[in-house]
């Protein structure tokens, strides 16, 4: 009899914990839909880094747009909303204490070095906490399990941990990512009118590189004093419409690369085919495909339409070197990352700074990247071109931003200081592994 009484208690408390979930699980559904129309016209975490993202000007005429993307599917095209609101529905497990616009952890010339590496160790602590703790709130498959997949992507691969591999091994599985840009042989472009506008030569003309520099957009290059120093590499990648002019001192004034997502191509605010900004470098545009689409899905469906403007600016251009990326390296790209990170990612194409260093760690001896760890100092400012404040361009949400700088922080030969308080991570190119 008493077994069966302790059975019955188990039996009984297993129905009523599973009630309680239950109905925890639709009070959270209910105010992520009662939330969604409190909030349909702010400026909320992510439809902010949508927007950022996405390359959108973030005003009054921005936040007007229709908020939902293209489905990429072969099968069925179809409208499907990806904003969603920022209420978390299960409560995080680590504390949120990073906080951003804070000058505590910034060395100054009278510190002596110790009292400057206990800052940077400090800082090295929260800062890698914050982006781990960003990272597995994104893969909570409980928290996002309504989210959209509006690429299709089905991953069926291995999930690592990169923390478990040495530096050289993670180089090699990157090394095998071939970096590819649209040719005139590829089918459909070799059948259209395409064909004799894209250049005959190979991107960055198969060149090598002795150091290069990708510079990112990011609000905490201001007040930096980096731009001597980003002037001296014999390469400076810069991203979409991101300035120079004024900012010298910060960002120098060097363009050599300029890689654009397809907004900056296509929509008019940017005025791509008049502004002296995307003139006299090499270009190279991306629009990302379904995860398994084929050139001519993508030619027939492309998320912008990219290609009007690129045919216009090489025709305007003829000699110009303007490419477009194969979107494919965009997915093999995320691959890579998923590969590598033992949680699920954010099913989107990776961020224009991790496909700058897909693009030149093939062409450089080694490669600085200035901005993409943020320094100490990490600010709630967007970029350091505008005075826009938002902390998810550093955290990111659109993109699986906190995996790509976890992962190249373990790519990074530079010292803690240089990382943390001067504000840049060293990469070793590609042929300085041996694989």
């Amino acid at each position: 009899m008493r077994a069966l009484a302790v059975t019955i208690w188990v039996f009984i408390n297993l129905i009523f914990f599973g009630m309680c979930g239950y109905m925890y699980l639709l009070w959270s559904q209910y105010w992520m839909y009662i939330e969604k129309d409190l909030y349909s016209n702010s400026n909320n975490y992510e439809q902010q880094i949508y927007y950022y993202n996405r390359g959108f000007l973030i005003n009054d005429s921005a936040q007007s747009e229709v908020k939902t993307r293209t489905k990429h599917s072969v099968k069925d095209l179809q409208n499907v909303t990806i904003i969603k609101n920022s209420r978390p529905r299960f409560p995080n497990l680590q504390s949120e204490d990073f906080v951003l616009d804070t000058v505590k952890y910034r060395c100054s010339e009278d510190e002596s070095t110790n009292e400057c590496d206990n800052k940077v160790k400090q800082y090295k602590e929260k800062i890698l906490n914050e982006l781990k703790r960003v990272f597995l709130d994104e893969s909570n498959v409980l928290k996002h399990a309504t989210d959209q997949n509006p690429y299709n992507v089905h991953y069926q691969g291995i999930k690592e941990n990169h923390l478990n591999k040495y530096r050289n091994q993670l180089v090699c599985e990157f090394k095998r990512i071939q970096f590819t840009v649209i040719r005139r042989s590829d089918e459909p472009f070799k059948s259209n009118y395409l064909r004799d506008l894209i250049p005959k030569k190979k991107f960055l003309d198969n060149r090598q590189y002795n150091s290069c520099a990708v510079v990112s957009s990011a609000g905490s290059l201001t007040n930096s004093n980096l731009g001597q120093f980003i002037d001296s590499h014999d390469l400076v990648l810069r991203f979409n419409h991101a300035p120079t002019v004024g900012f010298e001192k910060d960002v120098g004034s060097k363009t050599t690369v300029r890689i654009l997502n397809s907004q900056v191509v296509s929509k008019s605010e940017f005025k791509f085919l008049e502004d002296n900004l995307y003139r006299n470098i090499t270009l190279l545009a991306w629009d990302p495909s379904n995860y398994t689409s084929t050139l001519e899905d993508w030619y027939s469906r492309p998320e912008f339409n990219v290609f009007t403007n690129y045919a216009a600016y090489r025709r305007q251009f003829p000699k110009s070197k303007f490419f477009l990326l194969n979107p494919r390296i965009l997915w093999q790209l995320w691959d890579f990352l998923q590969s590598n990170s033992p949680s699920r990612l954010r099913r989107n194409p990776p961020s224009s700074g991790f496909l700058g260093l897909a693009a030149l760690l093939p062409r450089c001896e080694y490669v600085n990247v200035f901005e993409y760890m943020p320094s100490t100092r990490v600010t709630k400012r967007c970029h350091y071109y505008d005075t826009k404040d938002n902390p998810a361009c550093t955290f990111g949400v659109w993109h699986p931003l906190a995996a790509e700088k976890l992962l190249t922080y373990s790519l990074n030969i530079a010292n803690d200081t240089t990382t943390f308080d001067r504000g840049f991570m060293t990469l070793l190119g590609f042929k300085r592994t041996n694989c």
